[in-house]
């Protein structure tokens, strides 16, 4: 005896009586489903969204429209109380969606923004690394008595780390130095590029000690010179996996900046690049949007998370006005 089997065919608008017969369902209708299955069930349903950064990453306006479309689907379950949506999106593509004009986002009113700072990429850091029993006892620190200030944070991050990665009256603390190692021109800090680089740090200090090299100074377990050699590795990630990743028809722009100069402008960027200065700028108005370039009056400064990456010298192009980029 065969088995009888039915493909329904999902519509996204209420189907007519016909096509209802033939075997149509609404979207609607499944949603209601689930909800009434989940209340008999007494429980609830939440459908987490993460990554929607990379989607559509070719094609921008294919993002925006179904980034918008998602946030309708999002308002419509509202009112059902057993379906939830969670949607993860970083604030400059919401910023993208919204720039000209989204109705549905001033309904939206349950959000939640993380932003990071110096205190709390420390707590971050200093998490990773109270997760290691060995340190606790080596340090005699206690994980939650740690935690609970943030100035035996910063104490013990500086036992563990040295002081500074640069000597010198004027160079920065080492936790300044990884900050601005791991910014991008638009003056944020992932905390992902800030882990990445002290999970190389920590890679290049135990070859380090593998090879025979010299301890570190005083109670540090880390040495600066560990520091140095970890950035190229996290510089290159962020290139390639990132800007690369997510923006391919701005690659060969970057790319001809290769050994270029750290400062540039419109005149110089049109000489890089083989265009006019009109283009150029046009162009590095874009780099500036997606984090390459620091905007500084009518130059472009290239943070220090992309130049190791690009082998790029730090200084201004001919024809740029000399500048201190520290």
């Amino acid at each position: 005896m065969g088995i009888t089997t039915v493909i329904p065919k999902i519509t996204f608008a209420e189907p007519t009586t016909e096509q209802r017969q033939a075997g149509a369902l609404f979207v609607d209708d499944l949603f209601d489903l689930a909800q009434d299955a989940l209340d008999e069930a007494g429980t609830s349903m939440w459908i987490l969204l993460d990554r929607l950064d990379i989607a559509f990453a070719d094609s921008p306006a294919l993002e925006a429209n179904a980034l918008r479309a998602l946030f309708r689907v999002y308002r419509d379950l509202e009112p059902r109380n057993k379906v939830h949506l969670k949607i993860f999106l970083r604030s400059d593509i919401w910023e993208a969606i919204t720039k000209d004009g989204f109705r549905e986002a001033s309904h939206i009113t349950r959000d939640l923004r993380i932003d990071w700072n110096e205190n709390t990429l420390l707590r971050l850091a200093v998490q990773r690394l109270l997760r290691s029993s060995a340190l606790r006892e080596h340090y005699g620190v206690e994980q939650e008595v740690v935690l609970s200030d943030i100035q035996l944070q910063r104490d013990l991050f500086y036992r563990v780390f040295p002081r500074q990665i640069d000597q010198g009256s004027k160079k920065p603390a080492t936790l300044d130095w990884c900050l601005s190692r791991t910014k991008d021109g638009t003056g944020q800090n992932a905390p992902r590029e800030l882990i990445h680089l002290l999970t190389e740090t920590r890679n290049s200090q135990l070859n380090r000690f593998e090879t025979g090299q010299a301890a570190p100074d005083g109670e540090s377990v880390f040495d600066r010179q560990s520091f140095k050699d970890a950035l190229p590795t996290v510089s290159k990630a962020r290139l390639t996996q990132t800007l690369y990743a997510e923006h391919p028809t701005l690659r060969p722009f970057i790319e001809a900046l290769e050994g270029q100069k750290t400062r540039q402008n419109a005149v110089s960027l049109s000489a890089v690049w083989a265009v006019s200065a009109t283009d150029a700028a046009k162009v590095a108005e874009q780099l500036v949007v997606i984090g390459f370039f620091e905007p500084r009056l009518t130059d472009y400064w290239v943070p220090f998370m992309y130049r190791p990456a690009l082998e790029m010298v730090q200084g201004s192009a001919e024809g740029v006005s000399a500048s201190d980029d520290e």
